[in-house]
């Protein structure tokens, strides 16, 4: 991602930046997970929540609904989706929540200096009145940061990544009151295998409802494409290595079922299993941790 040179200029001021917020950072992923089991009754309770009382909020707010909504329906990602969903809900009840810190997601140190670099610059603006002058525009410029943050940490769908980063800095030129400069044609990216992942209870290779409609969209994605999938289980660090190796392989071929089910070819499918070898979330060991019990469907 090419960082605008003014931006990265500011890397000097990222604390002073921080400091000169007139609020705390209350939206953050270490004040609250997202859980696919909840994620419908969280983004009912914003829908159907109080309205905020400002421009911005209400702008704000139907942008991370919007955003959660899209997550869930489109890719099937019900952890983030919950996750912007209970955001919405702070912001419905009138929280003043600020955009995501980079700190809190999974980058390097120097990705983490960049992208604070950025948030700073749009906290400031944010800060200086914006919210107030231009409502919807912050409100935007807010919800495609923390669009381009969630995205860029995937780090798959390169297509959105580029498109929540150009709408950013859309937004932040008319904030900054300037003309936005002529965007340089972006290079034709190579297509990507959709990535689709369902996860497990505790100790069970069980197909849950969420689960089964994630894999009628690997299958109609199969379906369109016609390409090679690869199937990879996983299990959370609980128990031994060698069961949990076990318990991924029986998920694997849970997954397997389903596909072939569903009409994939068996032939074009690879399966695997890892065990508590590839954690998506790290934990010591003999730690539970639902996000880390799931299998990966590629589909190319």
């Amino acid at each position: 991602m090419q960082i605008r040179p003014t931006i990265l200029c500011a890397l000097g001021g990222v604390a002073l930046l921080s400091a000169c917020s007139s609020v705390d950072n209350s939206g953050t992923a270490v004040m609250y997970g997202g859980n696919p089991l909840t994620y419908s009754n969280s983004v009912s309770s914003a829908i159907s929540g109080t309205e905020p009382t400002t421009a911005f909020g209400k702008a704000l707010k139907a942008e991370y609904i919007a955003y959660a909504q899209r997550e869930a329906d489109e890719w099937y990602d019900f952890f983030d989706a919950d996750f912007f969903a209970k955001k919405a809900g702070k912001v419905a009840s009138n929280e003043t929540i600020l955009p995501e810190d980079p700190a809190n997601w999974r980058f390097s140190a120097e990705e983490i200096a960049q992208k604070r670099a950025v948030r700073d610059e749009l906290i400031g603006l944010l800060d200086d009145g914006k919210r107030e002058e231009k409502p919807d525009t912050a409100a935007v410029a807010q919800a495609r940061f923390d669009c381009w943050i969630e995205e860029s940490e995937e780090g798959w769908q390169t297509e959105l990544i580029s498109q929540c980063w150009k709408d950013f800095e859309a937004a932040m030129a008319e904030l900054r009151a300037v003309e936005p400069a002529p965007a340089a044609a972006a290079p034709v990216a190579a297509k990507e295998a959709r990535l689709f992942t369902i996860f497990f209870d505790f100790d069970s290779v069980a197909i849950t409802p969420v689960s089964e409609r994630v894999l009628d969209a690997a299958a109609e994605q199969w379906a369109t494409s016609m390409g090679n999938v690869a199937i990879v289980g996983h299990a959370d660090a609980s128990g031994s290595a060698a069961y949990n190796l076990k318990l991924s392989e029986r998920r694997a071929q849970a997954a397997l079922s389903q596909l072939t089910g569903r009409g994939i070819k068996a032939d074009m499918i690879e399966s695997d299993a890892v065990g508590e070898g590839e954690l998506l979330i790290p934990t010591p060991d003999g730690v539970r941790e639902p996000r880390n019990r799931r299998v990966t469907i590629s589909v190319d």
